[in-house]
Parts: structure tokens; sequence; C-alpha cells
């Protein structure tokens, strides 16, 4: 008779499962995991804190479009990848967290880590159970892997005991399980397909917006053969940013009120939004922007997300590429051309004229440095094929709104928890999902700060990335919304950090630092960055006195509770 610790079961399911990583910080009730994955060639990437573990797995998941893994111990190695799920949850990552627990036997007991576990994971993830029979391992992990990964993604959570982990059982005795993941591409019924084109005919001046769920669904090609059919400005956001080249005569960049690329203005405008897998969530103004008579058309994998914060004319609930090929073959079929080139036009030159604010920006020569020519810096480097990471706040606002991206699965941002500290891990997760690539952080100086110690966890196992800190001194952001709501000079406690030498910290650990205070060495350095091999930062001396659009607009956001 076969048998198999639990701990082996669990490595054995995630290896067939075709997981080659896992992200962890190791603790008693999960050494059986530990031991087993060595078995099956699992590479384990310790870091020093869960947090850490948690988002490196979420960044690898987003950019993978399989679930990253986080395996964490009991208790306190639990809660503290809450902030991390958290964070997959709102931005619809796939991640897969496996956790150790207190034992059964002591439930009630006030035994060591004894908490419930399954009821706080319950409301950030899609899914959360306990297994409490070892023979069911491999069917409740399989189960966890595709609800993480399919229809709209998404976190889930799996807890295990010592007494399931830790004996063994009969590998004849396993509930059957099956580790194939479903194929399901809803499609559009006919009559939207209609209806969605009568709105296409009838419009002057249509605008689409790609989001994240445009990367989920593999719709780059199919979103091109549509705008290109036509012939429409396109915005991208989050994951989306990519799906159509920013260089691509169609597509204007970042879809944010506060960018320079008249979103605003082409929005305000518009009489037809289509929202192709995005949510009008703060990062896209919450729709408030948009032309209150415009017609909303919204295609989503989630039913649930159509008519969030704007009604839908028409919403379609479906895998966005499998819609947008149906709607450009009955196009084709029913010679449905429309001609808004007097309208792209008239968009076009709107964006060129907010852009030569950003040409400014990005060529300037002032200093202290602009965060926005460190954009540009890091954007000559890495080119169009290196991944982005970003962190911050208004270091990410800047960024967002200027640096171009050229490929989709190449920029990576937070998402709506607004949580900082989670470049670092990011920075490791995308090094690991996309070895052959470079990978380069933009952060602001509070944010690296957070989770510093994992630039050691990069170290110890080989993953390069280069991380560029604009370093104002302070907590900027926070700083600056201060001055807003208070006056120009108004002081508080808690903001200052001073010139923390980063470079320095990670030079001691073997890495590669510099500080610049020169934008004209702002490309050579980050070159050396990249040629050390070695993780590497360059600590960058920026204005404390920029603020971005995003700040004023969140500080607003808060003031108008005043006028209620």
């Amino acid at each position: 008779m076969a048998t198999a610790e639990g701990g082996r079961l669990v490595a054995k399911t995630l290896y067939e499962l075709g997981v080659g990583e896992i992200f962890s910080l190791g603790g008693g009730h999960i050494n059986p995991i530990y031991k087993a994955c060595a078995e099956f060639g699992i590479r384990i990437i310790d870091t020093h804190h869960e947090q850490g573990a948690s988002m490196a797995a979420d960044a690898y998941g987003r950019i993978r479009r399989k679930p990253g893994v986080c395996l964490v111990t009991a208790g306190p190695g639990f809660t503290n990848t809450i902030t991390g799920i958290a964070g997959a949850y709102l931005a619809n990552s796939p991640l897969l967290v496996i956790s150790g627990r207190s034992g059964v036997e002591e439930n009630d007991r006030l035994s060591l880590q004894e908490i419930d576990q399954q009821g706080m994971a319950a409301p950030i993830t899609k899914w959360a159970r306990t297994i409490f029979d070892a023979k069911r391992i491999p069917e409740y992990i399989a189960s966890a892997y595709k609800k993480a990964v399919t229809g709209r993604p998404g976190p889930v959570y799996l807890g295990m005991s010592y007494e399931v982990l830790y004996p063994e059982c009969d590998e004849s005795a396993v509930s059957a399980y099956n580790t194939g993941i479903p194929y399901y591409k809803a499609g559009a019924s006919k009559e939207s397909l209609a209806k969605l084109a009568e709105l296409l005919m009838r419009s002057k001046k249509p605008v689409a917006v790609a989001g994240s769920g445009a990367w989920y669904s593999g719709a780059d090609k199919e979103l091109s053969r549509f705008v290109e059919r036509a012939g429409m400005p396109v915005y991208t956001l989050n994951f989306g940013r990519g799906i159509i080249p920013d260089d691509h005569p169609l597509c204007f960049g970042a879809a944010s009120p506060s960018a320079p690329n008249a979103f605003r203005e082409i929005t305000r405008e518009a009489d037809l939004v289509l929202l192709f897998g995005v949510r009008l969530s703060i990062y896209i103004g919450f729709g408030r922007t948009f032309n209150p008579d415009a017609k909303i058309v919204q295609i989503d994998i989630d039913p649930g997300e159509i008519g969030r914060n704007r009604p839908a004319d028409l919403g379609i609930a479906g895998d966005l590429a499998t819609v947008l090929s149906e709607l450009s073959d009955y196009m084709e079929e029913q010679t449905i051309g429309p001609d808004y080139s007097a309208w792209l036009k008239k968009a076009q030159a709107l964006r060129r004229e907010r852009w030569k604010e950003a040409e400014n920006l990005r060529n300037s020569s002032k200093t202290p440095i602009h965060p926005v020519r460190v954009a540009k810096a890091v954007e000559d480097v890495i080119g169009e094929e290196g991944i982005l990471v970003i962190d911050g706040g208004d270091t990410q606002a800047w960024t967002d709104g200027h640096y171009r991206v050229r490929r989709p699965g190449h920029y990576v941002k937070g998402g709506p928890l607004g949580c900082m500290g989670v470049g670092v891990p990011f920075a490791i997760g995308a090094k690991v999902a996309s070895p052959d690539k470079q990978v380069a952080l933009i952060s602001g100086d509070g944010a690296v700060g957070m989770n510093f110690m994992e630039f050691e966890t990069a170290l110890r196992h080989k993953i390069p990335f280069v991380a560029v800190v604009c370093n104002d001194s302070a907590w900027g952001m926070t700083r600056h919304q201060i001055e807003i709501t208070y006056g120009k000079g108004s002081t508080a406690q808690g903001v200052d950090l001073g010139l923390i030498p980063f470079h320095e910290v990670l030079r001691a650990l073997g890495g590669y630092g510099e500080l610049i205070d020169d934008p004209h060495e702002l490309e050579p350095a980050i070159g050396r960055a990249f040629s050390s091999g070695v993780p590497a930062l360059i600590n960058v001396v920026t204005d404390p006195e920029a603020v971005s659009g995003a700040t004023y607009a969140i500080t607003e956001m808060m003031m108008s509770a005043n006028k209620k």
C-alpha cells in the first residue's frame, strides 16, 4: 500500500497543475510541504515577510495569467498576507494562498496561533475553505486553482492544520480530482450584437476604454481588429495598458482624468463610451468625467459588474475577446463601417495639445529632478520589451500618466486598494514570471522602504531587477494634501523622511546602488544598474514640490465632505 504525507499530496497536486514556483515564508505547520516541494522540483522563493510573499505571488499571477502561489504558516503567517490578498481581490488577480492553521483538536482552547483564518479570508477571496481530511487535499487544491483563474480572476484561500499535513494516508483512498482547467468563452447573442452595431452607427463621437479584463481575456488582437475597423480613440487602464500600444495611432494612453492625454476632455464630449473589461473605479474617475448624455456599453465577464457607478445602456456579459470577434464578424457580414474620421481628427488634436505638457516634463533638465523625467529615463533604457512596476503616491500617479506602455502584460501597478509597498515584491514576482525580461521598478521613497528587505530575498535567489526611487525626502502625497487642505506652509508631524540612503543599504547587502541628482546622469546610471547583473537601486533626488493631478483630485474628494 503506497502512502504519502498530506504535505506531499499538496506538492504533488501543485506540480500536476504546472506550478513551478511558490512564494513563501516557512513555519512548523507547513514543513511537510517544504520537504515535498524539493522532490517535485518546485522552487520555493522564501521572503522576509509574508506580505512580500503574497504580493510577489500576486504580480506573478497577473503576468502569467494563472494563479501565483503563496504558502505561509499559521496565525501571524496568514494574517501578514491579508493586505496582499485584499490587493489581489480588488485588482482581480489570480492568487492561491495556502496556509497552515492551528490544530483542530485545539479549537477554542487558546492554542498557539489559533485564529479564524477562513473567516478573515472569506470577504477578500473568491473562495475560502479549510481542509480537514488529507485524502481530500488534491480535490480542494485543484478546485481552488480553477476558481482563481476562471471567470473573473481572483484570490482563493485554503487552510490546513498539522493533523492534515503531517500524517500519512493511503494514496489509493485519495478522493477523485481533475487538474484540467475548464475552457469556456461565453459570447454575445445576435440581438446584443445588432443593438451594439446600431449604437455604433448612430454615434458620431465614440471612445473605447479597455481594462484588465482585456488582458485576462487575451483580447489584444480582437481589440485591435475592432478599433481599427471602427477608427475610434481607445484608452487603456491597469493591466489593459499595452493591450494596444500607446504609440498606436488610435491609442491615447492611460484612462485617467489626470493624465495629459485629453481623457477628461474627450470623454466629456463623447456620445458613446465602450467599456471593455474595465470597471469604473476611482482610477477612471468613477466615470464622472463622461458626458452625462453619452450612451454606455459595457462588456464584462462578470454580470454583476455591469452598471456599477454608471448605468449601462447595453450590457453584455461574456468573454471580451469572443464578443469582440463576434462583433467584428457581424459588422463585416452586415457591411457596417461607421465613419468617425472627423471626430478622430479632433480627438487626436486634443491629445497632441495636452501631450506637449508631458513632453516638457519628460525632457526637463531642471533640478531637483521631476518624477516624469525619471519615468522617461526608465522608458528609454528598458524600451518596449521591458516590464515596468510602479509604486508610491505622487510617484505612481506621475508615472501612470506619462509612461508609454507598448506591450501587454508589461505594466504592473497595485489596484483599487491603493496599497503602497507593493513595488519590491511585485518586481520579484514579475522577474520570476518573466526571467528573460528586464524588470524596472519606479517607486517613491516612502513606498520602497515598506518591504525593503525583500531586496535581500532577490539577492539570495538571484532575481535581478532595477529599482529607481523618486526620493523627495517625505511622504510627498500626504505632505501635499496637508498643504492643499490647510494652506501652503502648513506643517504636520509624520510626513518628513529625510534623504534616506537606500542605495548604500543595498550596496551593504551585496547589490548595486547609486545616488543621482543630475537628470543627464539618469539613463547612464540605470544602464549601469542593469549591467551589474544583481538587484540594483538608483536613488534619485526628486522635486519635493511636484504635485500630481491625482493628489489634487483625491484631496478635493476628501474636502468635499465639508460642502455637504
